[in-house]
């Protein structure tokens, strides 16, 4: 076992002043586009600030049937298809973040993990080849965390593991020990299966952390601090906690809160999204240092052929967590997805849900070709 590395930081300063690295490279010609989603998901069960958080199961066989899983953080694990319509339901507690990784074994496709501030840990799921989730109950990850709040996945290609942070600026890395052969006979005897996992890493950051996200090629894991920025640092557990700036909250471009982000990495493109939650934008960077900046933009109500009148689909604003892919999901997608969380539903006014969006109509508005 590895030993665990704990590291503090006590700043009095805001977190960029005890970090490595300079602040982006930002265009001169900066502007702000106007998106709109092409669907919209079912909304959640619960009324209030319940939406929170996204990520993409890939259907490999048949990528039209990928689906969407979408934390309720009143009640639990929800899963959608492309067209937005809600295929399951898991009641699993408080679940605020969610992230996923393959993982291939007997009728699996992939693990699932959720921060779950009902039973103040990590909950695990297996998703089957037709994207359906178990939850594994036997295999809550007991975090010790007073508050558990974002979280991201890694795959180092050999082993997957888990961050997880508190309110109180704590993170952790725990590396998971799944059973090397799985064999479901049936849903009852799935979600008994153990998965082990052991504290690798502990640090804290200096204010309230959430969003994250982690570019397995690379190896590098991106973090937010609500209220100074993003940064960047080694995913590898053995290596030393040494975090670099790569966009600050300057009050423009990003203004507080730093909320969800996810990587874009296609064979010609690589990006980190951010969602600037303070004034309801959305920010792309480039992956690698010095993380240029490439623009923002803003996800607006869907006009009709006159632009004169909005459609059904509305806009989405104080956007909690995202999730991005660049497989080609369907001819709505061809280059990817975009999923988003909309804090305000209000076409009609209805409970909170999630917004889909095409990348080619990001990437085109903001000339990213």
């Amino acid at each position: 076992m590895n030993k665990i590395k704990l590291v503090f930081f006590f700043c009095v300063v805001m977190l960029v002043a005890c970090t490595t690295g300079s602040s982006i490279d930002k265009l001169s010609n900066e502007t702000v586009v106007s998106v709109s989603a092409s669907v919209e998901t079912t909304a959640v069960p619960s009324w209030g600030d319940a939406a929170d958080d996204p990520a993409i199961w890939i259907n490999s066989d048949d990528p039209g049937q990928s689906l969407i899983y979408g934390t309720d953080k009143k009640a639990g694990l929800l899963a959608f298809d492309l067209n937005g319509n809600l295929v399951q339901t898991i009641l699993a507690g408080r679940l605020n973040n969610v992230d996923l990784r393959e993982f291939r074994s007997g009728a699996f496709s992939a693990v699932v993990a959720a921060s779950n501030r009902s039973t103040d840990s990590v909950s695990l799921f297996l998703s089957d080849s037709a994207g359906r989730l178990t939850w594994l109950e036997a295999s809550e990850i007991a975090a010790g965390l007073s508050d558990p709040y974002g979280l991201c996945m890694f795959d180092d290609g050999g082993d997957l593991s888990v961050f997880v942070n508190d309110t109180d600026g704590r993170y952790q890395q725990w590396l998971l020990q799944l059973p090397s052969e799985i064999e479901m006979t049936s849903i009852e005897e799935a979600s008994k299966i153990s998965v082990g996992a052991s504290l690798v890493r502990e640090w804290k950051v200096a204010d309230k952390p959430e969003g994250c996200a982690v570019d397995d090629t690379s190896k590098t894991l991106f973090l937010g601090v609500e209220s100074t920025g993003v940064y960047s640092m080694s995913a590898v557990h053995t290596a030393p906690v040494e975090m670099a700036t790569v966009i600050a909250v300057d009050g423009e471009t990003i203004v507080a809160d730093v909320e969800g982000m996810d990587v874009y990495r296609s064979q010609e493109d690589t990006f980190l999204v951010i969602s600037s939650q303070g004034n309801h934008s959305f920010a792309i960077v480039d992956l690698e240092p010095p993380h240029t900046y490439r623009g923002s933009f803003t996800i607006d109500s869907a006009m009709d052929a006159t632009n004169a009148v909005a459609s059904r689909i509305d806009g989405a604003e104080e956007t909690d967590g995202i999730a991005l892919t660049s497989v080609s999901l369907s001819s709505a997608f061809p280059n990817g997805l975009m999923v988003a969380q909309d804090g305000y539903n209000t076409l009609p006014k209805e409970k909170q849900n999630f917004k889909l969006l095409s990348w080619s109509l990001i990437s085109e508005r903001l000339g990213l070709d």
